[in-house]
């Protein structure tokens, strides 16, 4: 809402997607928007030119915006480009020794091994037992002697993730004390070791092990990438930390950001974002359908939060960190159309930003989604972008003729007419798979359409699946950037305790874990640059009984008592008895709000807007 905003300060969101990066800013109540083209050879060009258009859209020098801007967000793609080009640096990987083969097992062998080569992964001999103890300490002439062959085969960041880490860390820290005496940080050879505890507090070794491999592949380019960007903003002015935006909900600067947190961050903010305006306008029952260049984003949501995985996937692969619920496929404005048997195919591969469709006269010679768009009238040759692009008609039907309408025998306008079909159905498919997975009734829900290409599609969509009603929004097609308006400064805590509540000590247990998470908040959030009283909190707990598990919000200012715990579970159908039930997992969640707007309610009055040309 415009009135909780400085009316002098400035906001500044940006989303950096796979064909073009998008600008929200705000001052007070007064929103611009911006899109300029992602430029995939440094994604920093195209944060700056998002920056800059963001300040001439308010008449101002992009230094002055910049001084005068409270909070800059970022949501970015550097991480998901990074996995899929496959820019990584070659990475080891320090495991329990029986363990070297547990990541290759059946659907993610394939996965794995496209950034982790089996020769990469080596055992250790060391032990934690069942109850978190030491049994077997690991040997630092193996541990070295192990270093130095993954040195040798040429790995550049080494993961270490122990079975039962969780437990007991203790034998993964010995790991980097061992390495680090030898090979000290300001030796050239020194080794970046990243450790899978402090990466994931995940139980499963494997969803663990997984996140800390992924995470020291995208570490080093994430790291000199969003460093880039806040060095480049801050020489134009910026003088506040850059907050980068998590795929967990949330925002921390880029110091206090793990990097497999940005992975899916835009479409995740988006369901923030979408979240936030279902509130808004009283519908309790939405599918989001965020299509853009490159992809189509959805997401379910069905309560007053957005939907959480608690272990996503990610690629393919199983991951110990919680991110917001969405679900990809290579249906975009970019998705380029080939004949498959007599058949029409569009998709998944994309045109991108570079070269991009044939319209957009930058090389590109595939026909696209967004070139039958074109063809048919949907989209404006002269006004794209707000006019700030001109598209070239004659480009798109040259690759529609070419590559479609001659091999099917058909008329240009028909085959850009089954392209259109086409990527509707695959779009409509989607959705309604995942409707029916959740037993649901496609009448009960309202399709949120966004991104540059949701709108365009949304009608199509939302016959084929049934939905009854659509909702579209002023700043839809940057809408993953307005999502990045509405999170706060956020730090997420987990801590495995596996306490039974019937235990004596269970209660002094549980208040000296969740002391020690808030002393770290603490430390965090002053970091930030907040104060204690300036932080708001969240407690859940996670507990397990004989029959199922339970998530179960804690008041932030009630103490967490065993036996308060096993009262207001008897509340609960299903609660169990307490000889069974037991605190799995403490979460802690620091939240420090920040600049928002959000649209205030407004009289409507019905218009028909003038035409600006008209067709056959």
């Amino acid at each position: 809402r415009g009135e909780e905003l400085s009316q002098m300060a400035y906001t500044a969101d940006i989303d950096i997607g796979g064909t073009f990066t998008d600008g929200f800013f705000t001052r007070g109540g007064l929103v611009r928007t911006s899109k300029v083209l992602t430029t995939p050879h440094d994604l920093t060009d195209c944060f700056l030119a998002c920056l800059k258009e963001g300040a001439a859209l308010f008449g101002v020098a992009t230094r002055d915006f910049l001084r005068e801007t409270m909070v800059v967000r970022l949501s970015t793609t550097l991480g998901t480009n990074t996995l899929i080009q496959r820019r990584g640096p070659k990475i080891g990987l320090l495991v329990t020794r029986g363990h070297e083969r547990d990541l290759y097992g059946d659907g993610e062998a394939a996965v794995l091994r496209l950034f982790l080569q089996p020769e990469m992964v080596l055992g250790i001999r060391e032990e934690i037992d069942a109850r978190g103890a030491s049994a077997a300490a690991p040997d630092p002439t193996e541990v070295l002697a192990a270093v130095r062959r993954l040195v040798n085969l040429g790995a550049r960041m080494i993961a270490v993730s122990f079975a039962r880490s969780w437990q007991n860390p203790e034998h993964e820290r010995a790991v980097r004390a061992i390495v680090r005496a030898r090979y000290p940080e300001h030796y050239l050879r020194s080794i970046p070791l990243q450790l899978g505890h402090e990466v994931s507090p995940a139980i499963s070794d494997h969803a663990r092990t997984n996140t800390a491999a992924l995470n020291a592949y995208l570490h080093g380019e994430l790291a000199r990438g969003l460093y880039r960007a806040e060095d480049l903003a801050r020489e134009e002015g910026m003088n506040r930390p850059l907050l980068i935006v998590h795929a967990g909900g949330g925002s921390a600067r880029v110091a206090k950001t793990v990097a497999v947190q940005t992975l899916s961050s835009g479409p995740a903010v988006a369901v923030s974002g979408a979240t936030a305006m279902a509130g808004l306008l009283g519908i309790e029952r939405v599918v989001t359908a965020d299509m853009g260049g490159t992809s189509l984003d959805v997401a379910i949501l069905d309560g007053p939060a957005p939907p959480v995985a608690r272990v996503p996937r990610v690629a393919g692969i199983e991951l110990g960190i919680p991110m917001v619920e969405t679900e990809s496929i290579g249906a975009g404005g970019g998705s380029i159309a080939r004949v498959v048997d007599g058949q029409v195919r569009v998709g998944p591969e994309s045109a991108g930003a570079a070269p991009g469709p044939a319209c957009y006269d930058k090389g590109g010679l595939e026909p696209t989604v967004t070139d039958a768009n074109l063809l048919l009238g949907f989209l404006d040759a002269d006004r794209f972008l707000g006019g700030a692009m001109k598209l070239n008609r004659k480009r798109a039907e040259d690759a529609i003729t070419r590559r479609l309408a001659r091999p099917l025998g058909l008329p240009v306008e028909n085959a850009a007419a089954a392209v259109r079909a086409r990527i509707n159905e695959t779009m409509a498919a989607d959705i309604a798979r995942r409707l029916r997975a959740r037993d649901s009734d496609p009448g009960q829900f309202t399709l949120f359409a966004f991104g540059g290409g949701g709108p365009l599609h949304a009608c199509g969509i939302a016959e084929l699946v049934g939905l009854r009603r659509v909702v579209g929004f002023p700043f839809g097609s940057v809408f993953s950037a307005f999502g990045s308006s509405t999170v706060d400064v956020r730090h997420h805590y987990r801590q495995i305790l596996m306490v039974p509540l019937s235990a004596a000590d269970a209660s002094g247990r549980i208040g000296a874990a969740l002391g020690a998470l808030k002393r770290q908040a603490d430390l965090d959030m002053r970091g930030e640059g907040f104060l204690p009283d300036q932080v708001r909190w969240e407690i859940e707990l996670i507990i397990e009984t004989d029959r199922q598990q339970h998530s179960l919000p804690w008041p932030a200012d009630r103490e967490v008592d065993a036996s308060l715990i096993l009262a207001r579970l008897r509340q609960e159908p299903e609660g169990g008895d307490a000889e069974g039930v037991r605190l799995q997992t403490l979460a802690l969640d620091a939240r420090v709000p920040v600049p928002h707007w959000l649209p205030t309610a407004a009289d409507t009055h019905g218009h028909r807007p003038a035409a600006r040309e008209t067709r056959g």
